[in-house]
C-alpha cells in the first residue's frame, strides 16, 4: 500500500498515462483494414479503451433490454428479409467481425439505431418511408458504420476518462468487467446518452456506409436522397432517426465527392420485388 503523500503523485501518474493513450489514439489495436473492392479506406475509428468483445457483451445487455421496452414486430418474412439485407451489406463492412443481427420495431415513427457488437433496429417507418430498397440499405449501412466504428464505447470510454480524477482521488477502486458491462449496457437502451452520436461521427457513418452500400451493389447517392427526405419532411422536429443523428453537413455533396474514391462495384440494382413486397405488406401501400 502507498504511503499517503505517495497517492498524489500515483494518481497524476496513472492520469498522465491514461491521457497520452488516449492522445496517442490508444485502446486495443486495430486490425489492418483492406478497403473493400480497392478503394479508400473509410475504416478509422476514434479512440477506445473497450475491447471489441466487450462491445459485443454491452450490445447483448442493451438489445434485451431495448427487446422488453419497444414492440417488437414478429413477423418472420419481414425478419428474414432484413437479415438477408443487413448480412449482404455487413459483408463488405471492414474491421472487427461482428455478429450483426436485425430487427424491426413496430413503429411507424421513421427511426434507426445500433447498439454496440452488432443489434441494428430498425423502425417499420422507415421502410414506409424509403422510395426503394437502396434507400432502406442505406439506413442498415450507415447504422452497421456506427457498429464497426464502435462510435458508442468510443463515446463510453472519453466520458470515462472524464471521470476518472475524480475516482482516482476519491479512492474508488475501478468496477469489474462485468459491473462496467451491466452499466454500459443500461445506458444504452433506447433514448440513452451514448446513441447521441457527434456531426463528424455522422460523417464517418455515412463514408463508410456509402462505400458499403457500393461494394454490395447499391448506388450510394440513395442514402443522401433517404436523409434528405427526412429533413424536407420536418427535420428533426419530427424524425427521431435525425434527432439522435444529427446532419453533419451537406450529405449529398460529401457522397457525391467521395465516389470517384469508393472503388469498383457491382451494377447498381436499387430496388427489389422484395422490397416492394415487405413494403406494401407493412405500410399498405407503396
Amino acid at each position: 500500500m502507498l504511503p499517503r503523500r505517495s497517492r498524489p503523485l500515483a494518481c497524476l501518474l496513472i492520469l498522465g498515462g491514461l491521457l497520452a493513450a488516449c492522445s496517442a489514439g490508444g485502446g486495443p489495436p486495430r486490425a489492418s483494414v483492406q478497403a473493400p473492392n480497392g478503394g479508400a479506406s473509410y475504416y478509422n475509428p476514434p479512440w477506445n479503451m473497450y475491447s471489441p468483445q466487450t462491445d459485443v457483451e454491452v450490445g447483448k445487455q442493451a438489445a434485451a433490454q431495448a427487446e422488453k421496452q419497444l414492440p417488437m414486430l414478429h413477423n418472420s418474412s419481414a425478419a428474414h428479409y432484413l437479415t438477408d439485407l443487413g448480412d449482404k451489406l455487413a459483408q463488405h463492412m471492414p474491421g472487427p467481425q461482428f455478429p450483426f443481427n436485425f430487427h424491426f420495431v413496430n413503429q411507424k415513427e421513421i427511426n434507426a439505431f445500433a447498439l454496440p457488437g452488432g443489434p441494428v433496429f430498425v423502425n417499420v417507418g422507415a421502410v414506409c418511408a424509403a422510395a426503394n430498397e437502396a434507400q432502406l440499405a442505406g439506413v442498415v449501412a450507415h447504422e452497421e458504420s456506427h457498429v464497426a466504428l464502435r462510435h458508442s464505447t468510443s463515446i463510453a470510454s472519453k466520458q470515462q476518462l472524464a471521470q476518472v480524477p475524480l475516482a482516482i482521488l476519491g479512492g474508488v477502486a475501478g468496477s469489474g468487467t462485468a459491473a462496467q458491462i451491466a452499466n454500459l449496457g443500461a445506458q444504452m437502451v433506447v433514448g440513452g446518452v451514448f446513441l447521441k452520436y457527434s456531426r463528424d461521427m455522422e460523417s464517418q457513418a455515412d463514408a463508410l456506409g456509402a462505400q458499403v452500400m457500393n461494394a454490395a451493389g447499391y448506388d450510394p447517392r440513395q442514402m443522401a436522397q433517404f436523409f434528405e427526405t427526412l429533413e424536407a419532411q420536418g427535420g428533426s422536429q419530427s424524425v427521431q432517426f435525425l434527432s439522435d443523428h444529427p446532419n453533419p453537413g451537406n450529405r449529398r455533396a460529401a457522397i457525391e465527392e467521395e465516389i470517384p474514391k469508393l472503388g469498383s462495384h457491382p451494377p447498381y440494382r436499387d430496388d427489389s420485388p422484395q422490397f416492394e413486397q415487405l413494403k406494401s405488406s407493412l405500410c399498405g401501400r407503396h
